[in-house]
């Protein structure tokens, strides 16, 4: 049986993570040897990561959110170690893609006992790895406008953040290049680059995303009205806006994008810098307990 250690984020989701913790640990301790260490900053779940590999840990969980995740799989990636996910947050993209359990001991139990594959994660040049998207406009209009209203009430937050950016964000011009093909996209309001098959808590934006291709899902709309982009934002829950007349969609190993205009991007839910940016795939970086 591996040796597992938890990573608590004692604050994500309100402090469900914390509660998650409490009423999982009994199983934990009946299911095999394990640890426990609790984040104290941002960041703090990198080095917990890292700390875990160092003392012998054949599995390291993620007990939080989506941020949570991001900085667990940052300091696991290029290790033996394999990243295991207890989703206790928001967006909880990644596990929808995986098939990871929402239920906190189902997820205990695939902890210990579920199989390990090895899976592609990204790469922002300058930055850091993420694990499930990355992307400019609207989610990271979105994003800023979140971490502006605070977190007390994520949900409310989250959908004023979606109506105020529907109203203020009109779209930037943007540089693209992907895989050397260069692109000038005159206003666009939404470029997304994704290995996972969600963003944005559970919209669809690539069906038919494998986590373990090699390639990224890129997307993007252009030269859209707000009406437009409401239409096209309720087709994506259900993957019903491939193919749509106003949404481009490929797959690519690197992209590049720059702009005239200040912007914002995203990594797994999380603004972390302005463009210029270069994401690149790196195929089979994480090993993942999955079901």
């Amino acid at each position: 049986m591996p040796r597992v250690c938890f990573i608590v984020n004692p604050i994500a989701g309100r402090g469900q993570a914390l509660a998650c913790w409490k009423q999982i640990e009994p199983l934990a301790a009946r299911l095999g040897e394990y640890g426990v260490k609790f984040t104290e900053r941002p960041g703090h779940a990198i080095e917990l990561a890292r700390l875990a590999v160092q003392e012998g840990y054949d599995r390291v969980v993620s007990l939080g959110g989506d941020g949570t995740l991001n900085e667990v799989g940052n300091g696991l990636v290029g290790t033996d170690a394999a990243l295991a996910v207890i989703a206790a947050g928001r967006g909880n993209d990644w596990v929808r893609t995986t098939g990871v359990p929402t239920d906190a001991a189902e997820g205990c139990r695939l902890a210990f006992e579920g199989r390990v594959a090895r899976l592609d994660v990204g790469l922002a040049r300058g930055y850091r790895y993420f694990f499930n998207a990355a992307g400019f406009g609207f989610d990271a209009e979105v994003c800023v406008r979140v971490d502006r209203y605070g977190k007390r009430f994520p949900k409310l937050s989250y959908l004023r953040g979606v109506f105020d950016t529907l109203f203020h964000f009109t779209g930037v011009p943007l540089d693209v290049e992907i895989d050397g093909e260069r692109r000038r996209l005159e206003r666009v309001l939404l470029l997304e680059v994704g290995i996972g098959r969600y963003f944005g808590g559970g919209m669809k934006i690539f069906p038919d995303a494998d986590p373990a291709d090699s390639l990224f899902e890129i997307a993007w709309g252009e030269n859209l009205g707000r009406l437009e982009l409401l239409r096209i934002v309720s087709l994506i829950y259900s993957g019903r806006h491939v193919g749509h007349p106003k949404v481009r969609m490929t797959r690519g190993r690197r992209v590049t994008a720059d702009s005239p205009e200040r912007v914002v991007f995203q990594l797994d839910g999380e603004v972390v810098g302005r463009l210029p940016v270069t994401f690149e795939i790196v195929p089979g970086a994480l090993n993942a307990v999955i079901p």
